[in-house]
């Protein structure tokens, strides 16, 4: 699969050129569209539907919301207009309660969607983006951490094996990611005994990846740390990794966020781009 269409959600001016710097330069690697939604989020006021006095409120914190929004598009549009890329720019305005809505209206023939994890005010809005786009959208996500240098594309990708099907779907997904790296390391963490390939742990994977092209190595871990995503993020550092690759949300979203899962911890602390996809 090729990445013709990759996309890039700008919600705050502060992180703007950090995002799009990355967007930028994955799409120049693909060779893809880069399309850049800028959201302006307002919030829904209580009591709208009363009477029409109450419906004033709302209606300014859209038009609010529309201004952040045009604002956010004028500054990605001088940005790009200096790039050699091809790109289009769309303001949305939208409440928190409709947020899901309009995002995947406007990413659901994306190929890829890159965002950077932001922090302080706009993490809340960052968790939930990332579910929309990987659970409602069904798109995979590039999620990249903040204040980290970004290699595009990357030179050496850790694949996070587990026989699930989502790591199969990223894995997929990931194919023009991996065909251009110089090393990819299939991790396997603590892999069941009683597993088809008990023999040969991530044998038939790995021979999966060579018919594409990629050369791999696998290399079977130890849970070392106290989580499965800390095992895979140390040793990702340890083996000079610029990427991972792996899937997402293998539970439930309800048990991810009542009990935290290995998803959930790499959305919020991972120190390397991730690309998911569920």
């Amino acid at each position: 699969m090729s990445i013709q269409t990759l996309t890039t959600i700008l919600t705050h001016q502060s992180s703007a050129d950090e995002q799009l710097d990355a967007a930028i330069a994955f799409a120049r690697t693909c060779d893809a569209h880069l399309q850049v939604l800028t959201l302006g989020i307002g919030f829904a006021q209580a009591g709208v539907m009363f009477g029409a006095i109450d419906a004033v409120p709302a209606s300014i914190g859209l038009d609010d919301a529309q201004d952040r929004a045009d604002a956010l598009a004028n500054h990605a549009t001088a940005r790009l207009m200096r790039e050699d890329i091809r790109w289009d720019v769309d303001p949305v305005a939208c409440f928190t309660s409709g947020m899901a809505f309009d995002i995947i209206r406007h990413i659901r023939f994306s190929d890829l969607v890159v965002q950077v994890r932001p922090s302080g005010e706009e993490a809340g809005y960052s968790s939930r983006i990332a579910e929309t786009i990987l659970f409602d959208a069904d798109a995979p996500l590039l999620m990249l951490p903040s204040d980290v240098a970004v290699t595009a594309p990357a030179n050496s990708i850790m694949v996070a094996w587990d026989e699930s099907p989502t790591a199969l779907r990223a894995t997929r997904l990931a194919m023009p990611f991996l065909q251009k790296a110089a090393k990819v390391y299939v991790a396997l963490v603590d892999p069941s005994k009683d597993a088809p390939d008990r023999s040969d742990p991530g044998g038939a994977f790995a021979q999966f990846l060579a018919r594409h092209n990629v050369k791999c190595e696998v290399a079977v871990m130890t849970r070392t740390e106290s989580t499965i995503a800390e095992t895979l993020g140390q040793r990702a550092q340890e083996m000079g990794c610029d990427m991972i690759v792996m899937g997402a949300y293998g539970h439930s979203r309800l048990r991810e966020v009542l009990f935290g899962g290995t998803t959930r911890t790499m959305l919020e602390k991972a120190g390397l781009p991730i690309l998911f996809a569920h």
